[in-house]
């Protein structure tokens, strides 16, 4: 009898250590999972609202400046013309590095220094809008300057006679100083437009391209495509994952206030968990070599 419950202790023993090996491996995936999913989580969305910071700085660092030019006696004075205020803000604009300040008459019609009227742009939507409305407006991207060559984005408020709009004041941020801010070795961060195009922080090929055709083509996400482009539209921040191309990559979104931008950051999950990884590893090798181990003894054991 005594013998019957040693033999039946000793395989009791020997069905329970695989068993205890198996859920301490289980416990190590769901462990590595967990702690990779909230890592690469967490720093996309701090890189995206850094990202997302540094643009909304600028912007309002903008608009800030061109309010308080609206209040200046001399862009306000009815004795100083158009011309002599477009002087004003091109002085005004030497170390502010834009690539221009302008100011515009109730006709919609632009004033440059030496020039005049240099022309109108009263077939422009945004400025029809700010005209209307009195609301500041903030443009995607778009090619002026020059040679018609330099991408430019145009932050524009309106000048007013109590409610009634008069004029606009206008400065325009250069695209590459744009990319400048989303530049980082990090991550990849891009600036999305109101017609969910890419804006700014990709290459001239990307330029223009609709964020649903990339990501369709591209990339199988873990949220619908339509379901992601309606939180643009609806300005919601969120995230997603996507698989493709032999990576698993974590994207993040935040819109951009006083416009109709939303900044999308991307980074590889892989590279930001791969101490994870090794570590995972080197627990799932100690773990086998222990089993391994320890299955010897037992069996030696249950030999005697």
């Amino acid at each position: 009898m005594y013998q019957e419950l040693y033999q039946g202790g000793k395989e009791m023993k020997r069905f329970l250590f695989p068993v205890f090996l198996i859920i301490v491996f289980i416990a190590l995936t769901i462990g590595a999972g967990v702690a990779s999913y909230h890592t690469a989580k967490g720093f996309t969305l701090e890189k995206n609202r850094e990202a997302t910071a540094k643009i909304q700085k600028r912007l309002d660092e903008t608009i800030e400046m061109l309010e308080m030019l609206s209040r200046d006696e001399r862009i306000t004075s009815k004795d100083l013309g158009y011309e002599e205020k477009a002087q004003i803000l091109t002085d005004f604009n030497q170390d502010k590095e834009y690539m221009m300040i302008r100011i515009m008459d109730q006709d919609m019609n632009v004033y440059k220094e030496g020039v005049g009227a240099a022309s109108s742009l009263s077939s422009r939507n945004y400025i029809q809008e700010l005209y209307s409305t009195g609301e500041t407006q903030v443009t995607d991207a778009f090619l002026a300057g020059a040679d018609g060559e330099t991408i430019n984005y145009t932050v524009a408020i309106a000048l007013k006679e109590g409610k009634t709009v008069t004029g606009c004041l206008f400065a325009a941020l250069y695209g590459k100083e744009v990319n400048e801010i989303l530049q980082d070795n990090t991550v990849e961060n891009v600036l999305i437009g109101s017609e969910f195009q890419y804006m700014g922080g990709v290459s001239d090929e990307e330029f223009g391209l609709q964020v649903a055709q990339v990501l369709e083509a591209e990339w199988k996400t873990t949220r619908p495509v339509e379901d992601i482009l309606l939180d643009f539209y609806e300005r919601k921040e969120g995230m997603f994952w996507g698989i493709g191309k032999g990576k698993i990559q974590c994207f993040a979104y935040s819109p951009v206030e006083h416009s109709k931008g939303v900044i999308l950051t991307e980074v590889s999950a892989v590279l930001l968990i791969k101490n994870i990884i090794i570590a995972y590893i080197a627990g799932v090798v100690i773990l086998i070599a222990t089993g391994a181990v320890c299955g010897v003894v037992i069996r030696n054991r249950h030999r005697d």
